[in-house]
């Protein structure tokens, strides 16, 4: 239900709505930068919210908003025409596709991922990184079909009427399937964390609740911080080359028309590895993922600008799609596991926040790079402080792991 306001969903229409509005590819990139921050800074809001209702009825509530803001999208020229007496052309379209993508990625982006990730969270203790896997195989698999049925919908029948079918989706199949089948957690069920079988009078202090760390707790911990900017840089990578795919795979010289065809092969990778590391990762310190995602990272931007040749295309397939799998775990798993599970929902809020303001500053700063003369300028900064970020998360594993065998003893 969230795929619509990710940027895989949104870049089929980023050329389409260049070549159609008057407005120009910075324009385009500063709106989803000024609408993904505007939204991002609610986040904390309903991240205490989401604390008090229950994912159910917050993932129910937020089907309901993606659906009307998809349909409201969908009559942006409409909207245009009735106001162009009033003000221009260009400044209504700009003003209704800010209003659109806000909605947009204040929802897809960003609260019913955080919802779905908290749900998971609430239900899974030590088959955290398991179940977090494997929801990954399905997302990844749903993901990487979208970009290319968009695509294929788009051609025939233009942007306006795929907002539409996206919208009535989403209001009038997805969201009564979550009603019907979301639980909040085990406990208002009578049954236990992991194991899933009704509990016995005498329930045990580990079926219960987890109480956890305060927001302000987590926020003075050096911990949130390193995994809230391995969270927050490997999602600026990949919001700013999937706005501008297309153009980016123009510039290397590769074929354009395979642009959006990646993202087929990148979830087919995403999820058999999710599938891979989920029992994995459940059985060694969380904190062995920054690592590898700061390596993966550096293949990524270093392959994209070679995507002409098959040996760098195949290689940032396998990058982008393991990026994809590392992400889905580490936007997810260690926050319950660090600062418990009483406050997640503020804590994970605040998290995915700052993330996200961070990614949509991602598309605006390719932009730039690009109308300076390449887009590959950026890439090989991304480059350099990916290996930086490499060499900097060996040091804090190395460091955490002297800590614990020191305990230990």
């Amino acid at each position: 239900m969230s795929i619509a306001g990710h940027n895989t969903a949104i870049c089929p229409f980023t050329e389409p709505l260049i070549a159609s509005l008057p407005i120009s590819r910075i324009d385009f990139s500063n709106i989803l930068f000024w609408a993904t921050l505007v939204g991002t800074f609610l986040v904390p809001f309903f991240g205490h919210l989401f604390d008090r209702l229950g994912a159910r009825r917050s993932i129910t509530y937020s089907g309901l908003a993606m659906g009307l803001t998809l349909l409201f999208l969908a009559q942006i020229t409409t909207l245009t025409s009735f106001f162009q007496n009033v003000t221009s052309p260009r400044l209504a379209i700009l003003s209704f596709l800010f209003i659109g993508f806000f909605f947009l990625k204040l929802l897809g982006q960003n609260l019913i991922p955080l919802v779905t990730r908290m749900m998971i969270l609430y239900w899974y203790d030590h088959r955290s990184c398991t179940m977090i896997g494997l929801s990954g195989v399905f997302i990844s698999i749903s993901f990487g079909v979208a970009p290319q049925c968009i695509q294929f919908l788009m051609e025939r029948f233009g942007y306006t009427a795929v907002w539409t079918i996206e919208g009535l989706i989403t209001l009038f199949f997805l969201v009564p399937i979550i009603w019907a089948t979301c639980r909040d957690s085990p406990h208002m069920l009578g049954m236990s964390l992991d194991s899933h079988t009704p509990q016995q009078q005498n329930t045990s202090s580990s079926a219960k609740p987890v109480q956890g760390k305060t927001l302000k707790q987590a926020l003075n911990s050096y911990d949130f911080w390193i995994f809230v900017f391995a969270m927050a840089y490997s999602m600026f990578l990949t919001a700013g080359f999937q706005i501008h795919i297309v153009d980016i795979f123009r510039e290397a010289g590769a074929c354009t028309s395979f642009a959006i065809k990646i993202f087929l092969p990148t979830a087919i990778i995403s999820g058999s590895l999710s599938a891979l590391l989920s029992v994995f990762l459940d059985k060694v310190a969380i904190h062995f993922i920054l690592v590898i995602i700061f390596l993966i990272d550096a293949f990524m931007m270093g392959s994209l600008e070679h995507v002409a040749s098959p040996y760098g295309r195949y290689m940032f397939i396998l990058s982008y799609g393991s990026n994809l799998a590392f992400y889905g775990i580490l936007a997810s798993a260690p926050w319950a596991k660090l600062f418990g599970r009483k406050h997640m929902g503020q804590i994970m809020a605040v998290a995915a926040s700052i993330s996200l303001i961070l990614s949509g500053m991602a598309p605006s700063f390719l932009a730039y790079s690009r109308h300076l003369g390449s887009y590959f300028f950026a890439t090989r900064i991304l480059l350099y402080l990916s290996l930086l970020g490499f060499v900097v998360a060996l040091f804090y594993v190395h460091a955490k792991g002297r800590k614990i065998t020191s305990n230990q003893r």
